[in-house]
């Protein structure tokens, strides 16, 4: 085998090891100091959510150090978001981003109670609690989101939540804003093609 032979398989050993080793870490944690960090996100006992770089151990996401995460096709998206004025801080999934950003919640052990508090779910308790309770927000330039759709709460509820904390968002935009009038009731589907005509508009 010649020298030159042997140098090229060499430089094609060592550019795989350099593209695996990139594919590896193509997901993105987003620190509390505004960070990019390329790493590899995992899921571990009772949904724990961890990332790893090539410089360590997996470190576990909490609220007080990370502000956004992601998957590399973005299937998973959570973004840290306070709710209403009081900043209440929670992660929650990102469905839309854009001018208007729409936000859910689902399936934890907390959630946003409309009180302006946060209230967390004692999974031992023998009091009934929704296993599949669904909260959806929306924020526009800030990190501050409003919920606006409940699944726990009646159909008559949610439209005078929508008028009171979703309508303000897209009363700027009149094509939106009547087509929402238009409506006489708001499901999930019609509430994100109405954020994604916002975004959409001028």
């Amino acid at each position: 085998m010649t020298i030159s032979l042997k140098k090229l398989i060499l430089l094609s050993a060592v550019s795989l090891t350099t593209l695996s080793l990139k594919a590896q870490y193509e997901d993105r944690v987003i620190t509390d100091k505004h960070d990019t960090i390329h790493c590899k996100l995992s899921r571990g006992w009772m949904g724990v959510i961890k990332y790893k770089t090539d410089k360590g151990d997996p470190i576990k996401i909490e609220l007080r150090n990370v502000r956004e995460f992601y998957s590399e096709n973005k299937k998973m998206w959570v973004r840290r978001v306070y709710i209403t004025s009081s900043r209440i801080p929670c992660f929650v999934d990102v469905l839309v981003a854009g001018k208007l950003n729409l936000y859910e919640m689902s399936g934890k052990l907390a959630f946003y109670d409309g009180s302006l508090t946060y209230a967390r779910v004692n999974p031992m308790a023998t009091s009934y609690v929704p296993a599949t309770k669904t909260q959806n927000f929306v924020a526009k330039t800030t990190d501050t989101a409003e919920v606006v759709m409940d699944d726990d709460i009646s159909r008559g509820k949610n439209k005078e939540l929508l008028d009171a904390k979703f309508v303000p968002f897209i009363q700027d935009n009149k094509d939106v804003y009547s087509r929402y009038q238009a409506e006489g009731h708001i499901s999930f589907g019609e509430l994100k093609k109405l954020v994604e005509m916002y975004n959409a508009g001028k």
